[in-house]
């Protein structure tokens, strides 16, 4: 599925009410009932964590209403939808929560400024994956000053907060790099399409990436450049990189939906022959697809589905439970890291495929 594509069914500007009551009803977005989404649920991969029985929440003892804000990055990606609907599944085995989403349009003015919305109607407590680190910290801030619970999934903020979820972005990319480092016998010359500047995975798996190739000198990086998480800034720079460089052996894409651009422009320039390799990261199903088939060499395993989670946390929050495995850290306030799932390589990709998130297949590699 093309992203544009996916684009195309999410309205520019979101503030969705949803509540178990509405069992029945096609929720926006995800355009799936509560029952779809309960056999969905069986079978997200960290339900174990922060368990919550089915049934209402009980807050200081009381049974009632209970309105959870979930401010997200925005609804430009399959990924971000995957991870509304995991928190969509939670809040649906809850009769009295309710959870007011919000799509942040990849804006950090306009993410704050939800932020600050979600807190003038009142919500008991707040989620919020960022578009960018270190821009959300005046959001984070305001929710914080309410003394609300404040739940960040995803891409970490350098300011204080409940909780931080998510797995390590950087033994993430350990293990794709040094994937890439065998496949390439310890030589090569690469190029590197990041993240969107400044958001934490990003800066996380660029770190990863060097601790390794640091082992691996015969490795050379040529040059590095923002992707963006999505697929047309990726094919410009490739573009680019394919005019001033004569050699490339790979490609390491922070995305899938990158990596698939970089093969767009490679196929543009009539450079297939050469074999360029692709390394990538982001877990879905059409990505794993992809390894089997030889496109790509190893996809980072980074699942979406920890909205479920988010929501779990903001609950045990409200009722006094405590978080097991919260640990402080090297930022504000405490984290909740989450175990690193294997990259996907061609050797275990069939185990993998059906795990993932996504039911879009992969774009076809127009070198094939």
């Amino acid at each position: 599925m093309m992203l544009k594509h996916v684009a195309l069914l999410i309205p520019s500007l979101l503030a969705v009410t949803l509540s178990a009551a509405l069992a029945q009803e096609r929720l926006p977005i995800t355009n799936k009932t509560c029952d779809e989404l309960a056999a969905f649920y069986a079978k997200l991969p960290f339900t174990d964590v922060l368990p919550l029985e089915v049934g209402p929440v009980e807050v200081q003892g009381k049974v009632r209403p209970v309105t959870i804000g979930f401010s997200q990055t925005g609804f430009n990606h399959p990924w971000r939808i995957a991870m509304l609907e995991a928190l969509q599944a939670e809040a649906c085995r809850h009769p009295n929560v309710k959870i007011v989403v919000l799509d942040g349009n990849v804006d950090v003015a306009k993410q704050n400024n939800d932020v600050r919305d979600l807190l003038a109607r009142g919500v008991d407590g707040v989620v919020m994956s960022p578009v960018e680190s270190a821009g959300l910290v005046p959001a984070a801030r305001a929710v914080m000053a309410q003394k609300l619970p404040l739940i960040v999934l995803d891409r970490d903020v350098p300011s204080d907060k409940t909780l931080f979820i998510g797995q390590s972005n950087v033994t993430m990319a350990e293990q794709v790099a040094e994937r890439m480092a065998k496949d390439l016998g310890g030589t090569g010359n690469i190029v590197v399409i990041t993240g969107l500047k400044g958001s934490s995975p990003a800066v996380d798996r660029d770190r990863g990436m060097a601790d390794v190739l640091a082992k691996y000198p015969g490795i050379k990086v040529l040059v590095k450049g923002d992707g963006e998480w999505i697929r047309e800034p990726a094919v410009r720079l490739m573009e680019d990189w394919l005019t001033a460089n004569p050699k490339i052996t790979a490609v390491f894409s922070h995305a899938e939906e990158s990596s698939w651009g970089a093969q767009l422009a490679i196929a543009r320039a009539g450079r297939c022959k050469e074999g360029i390799r692709h390394y990538t990261f982001d877990g879905s199903n059409a990505g794993f697809k992809s390894v089997k088939r030889g496109t790509f060499g190893a996809d980072g395993n980074y699942t979406p589905y920890i909205g479920d989670i988010g929501l779990r946390a903001v609950i045990y929050t409200l009722t006094g439970k405590a978080i097991p495995g919260r640990a402080n850290y090297d930022s504000p306030g405490s984290r909740l890291l989450l175990p690193d799932s294997p990259s996907v390589v061609p050797e275990n990709a069939d185990v993998w495929i059906g795990r993932g998130w996504g039911d879009f297949e992969p774009t076809l590699d127009p070198c094939r």
